[in-house]
């Protein structure tokens, strides 16, 4: 279903980088399966979804004269963590019981680079996923697409550009199937340092805004990055934008919806989906659930 998105959120947004000396395989089990469901026991949160993503070496998103696509190996982050808040009182209850995931940041990221939007800032245009909560494969192609403005253009400028320009033309093109967009604050520098693990980015390397974008195929995702509307709102935008970095979802798992903790919440991503392909039911019954979540059956 199609839909715009009036609803009061504000956002935690963060690019993670893997941990030196790891496999991917490793950094995707551990993030999914025992960070995720202790991040998602902690007070606050409306979604908390993890994207897990490739490195982007170019060759798909559309070269623009004066705007660099960032293909620099250092760069390559291959996770996104994005939370979603009703308030900014949720966020600032989360962040300050958030202390406890630091330790564990050491054990899978290099570096964790914290956005957060203001209210208004972050919207849902469009969309018709079918599944906006996943957990595992995606049956759309998804993208995260982060967005440097030129150090010369104001904050507000590039808002404004980034929302009445570059968004109103991907809005209109048949092929997205979701669009939504962030307009990030400065970064975050709340967070306590983690052993080993970078909360501050390099100058010249932080970014102002993002939008997520999806297409049913190759097809439609060729033939939007072909278009009038899409290449026209980049090249009106070649002294707004320094750079941009493209970012495409290999998976995704959802730990928080709508305030409650989802299956992969709390149970682990791999579990939730294992039940899911089974179809065992008795897995979901709530006193299976309580037996989990508290270690004792009710009654």
């Amino acid at each position: 279903m199609a839909f715009a998105d009036a609803r009061e959120e504000v956002v935690f947004y963060v690019p993670l980088w893997i941990r030196n000396g790891i496999s991917l395989e490793q950094f995707d089990n551990y993030w999914r399966d025992v960070h995720g469901p202790v991040c998602a026991r902690l007070p606050g949160q409306m979604e908390y979804w993890q994207y897990h993503l490739s490195a982007y070496d170019g060759g798909i998103f559309p070269e623009i004269k004066n705007i660099t696509i960032n293909t620099d190996p250092a760069d390559q982050f291959l996770g996104i963590a994005e939370l979603t808040f009703s308030t900014v009182e949720d966020r600032a209850t989360w962040f300050t019981a958030s202390a406890i995931l630091m330790d564990d940041e050491h054990n899978i990221f290099s570096k964790a680079i914290g956005y957060t939007t203001s209210m208004g800032n972050t919207r849902t245009v469009l969309s018709r996923l079918s599944e906006p909560y996943p957990n595992g494969p995606l049956s759309e192609m998804r993208y995260h697409i982060l967005l440097r403005k030129e150090d010369a253009v104001s904050v507000e400028d590039f808002r404004d550009y980034v929302r009445e320009t570059l968004i109103h033309a991907i809005s209109k093109r048949p092929e997205v199937v979701q669009l939504r967009y962030h307009l990030f604050d400065a970064i975050d520098l709340s967070r306590p340092d983690a052993q080993g693990v970078e909360h501050v980015e390099k100058d010249g390397k932080d970014y102002h805004a993002a939008f997520e974008i999806s297409f049913a195929n190759g097809l439609d995702r060729e033939s939007f990055f072909a278009s009038k509307e899409f290449t026209q709102a980049l090249t009106d935008g070649a002294l707004m934008i320094d750079m941009i970095k493209p970012c495409a979802e290999r998976f995704a798992a959802t730990f928080v919806r709508d305030h409650q903790m989802t299956l992969a919440g709390q149970r682990g991503s791999s579990v939730a989906q294992l039940v899911a392909e089974l179809g065992a039911l008795n897995q979901i019954r709530d006193d299976i659930g309580s037996l989990m979540l508290t270690n004792k059956l009710e009654g």
